[in-house]
């Protein structure tokens, strides 16, 4: 999997591509606590996501729990597929704030919305 941060002033965008699996999901999260401060603002960006597992929903879930017990923000990308279907089937993206594009993600979080406004379904 591969793995890109991108800081901007409104919050960081964190991208990711491949397979967000059981063997990606743990690097994905230690390098994520190491640079989640305090507050952070997240836009998550699983667009490229071709496949995920158990694991990978998972994590998806702890992002938010992480996010929401820092005292931050966060927005997900709504990816397509395989992806999609699984956060469908187990109505995980009901429990996030998903956004069709990353410019509505981001309008999302500098005017400080709840999270669904906005969004496309």
């Amino acid at each position: 999997m591969k793995i890109e941060w991108e800081d901007h002033r409104s919050g960081t965008v964190l991208r990711l591509q491949g397979e967000l699996v059981i063997e990606a999901v743990d690097g994905l999260r230690r390098e994520a606590a190491d640079r989640l401060g305090a507050g952070p603002r997240l836009v998550l960006d699983v667009r490229s996501v071709e496949r995920i597992d158990s694991a990978g929903l998972e994590a998806l879930l702890w992002f938010s729990e992480e996010i929401t017990r820092r005292g931050g923000q966060l927005r997900v990308i709504r990816p397509g597929g395989q992806p999609l279907a699984a956060l469908q089937a187990t109505r995980i993206e009901r429990r996030m704030a998903m956004h069709a594009t990353l410019e509505s993600a981001a309008r999302s979080l500098s005017r400080g919305q709840s999270g669904r406004e906005g969004q496309a379904a």
